[in-house]
């Protein structure tokens, strides 16, 4: 199947079915929003996966008690590093070293470049740049699940804050950016006809804008 047929059949499941995702899926799922791109590629966001049932209840409490939390398989939550540092640079180099073939030391120069932008910015900046990061791995979080046939549905639709405290992510650094509920919709449920802008209303030839 391909992207685009996989997205066509795709729709915001409200409400899923109690059949859950095997974890051979949901590896693959996850792996497609690690290998996201990012800035400098120091992914200033994490991916925390939650099938505990109580804690779904309880989250759904902060998201207006929407039934995708209750009854989904899996919960995605993409939570943003809310403080983007040098140090933030140095741990990406670090992992550079592990992971690659280039001699410790001998990307000094490029890592120095970096630290001087991140150090040129506003902190807030910084921030609401690492969210808006994490939703390109969600754009490729949701386009692999439509691949391997998994009904999914982002969420902006929640309380940060209350995610922050139930998940105690202020202690790690972390913020709730947006969600995303996976699973499997009801046997027979016809996917809904989609309502897009037309191709040539959507796509702007930006060579003639000027």
């Amino acid at each position: 199947m391909s992207l685009l047929s996989a997205l066509s059949n795709r729709y915001a499941i409200k409400q899923f079915s109690d059949k859950k995702v095997d974890e051979e899926k949901i590896k693959s799922i996850t792996e497609a929003a690690r290998l996201a791109p990012s800035a400098f590629g120091l992914q200033p966001y994490r991916l925390i996966v939650i099938t505990d049932r109580e804690l779904l209840s309880k989250l759904a409490g902060a998201a207006f008690n929407q039934k995708q939390l209750p009854t989904c398989s899996h919960l995605f939550v993409f939570a943003a590093e809310t403080s983007i540092t040098e140090g933030t640079v140095d741990a990406y180099f670090a992992r550079t070293y592990e992971q690659t073939d280039n001699e410790p030391g001998s990307l000094n120069g490029y890592a120095d470049y970096i630290k001087g932008w991140v150090s040129s910015q506003p902190a807030e900046s910084l921030a609401e740049s690492a969210k808006h990061q994490a939703f390109i791995s969600l754009g490729l979080l949701i386009g692999e699940a439509s691949l391997q046939g998994v009904d999914s549905c982002p969420m902006t639709g929640f309380n940060p804050a209350g995610f922050d405290e139930i998940l105690g992510l202020a202690e790690k650094g972390l913020t709730a950016t947006v969600i995303c509920a996976v699973g499997y919709r009801e046997e027979g449920e016809a996917t809904p006809q989609k309502v897009r802008y037309a191709s040539e209303d959507f796509v702007i030839n930006g060579n003639k804008l000027a």
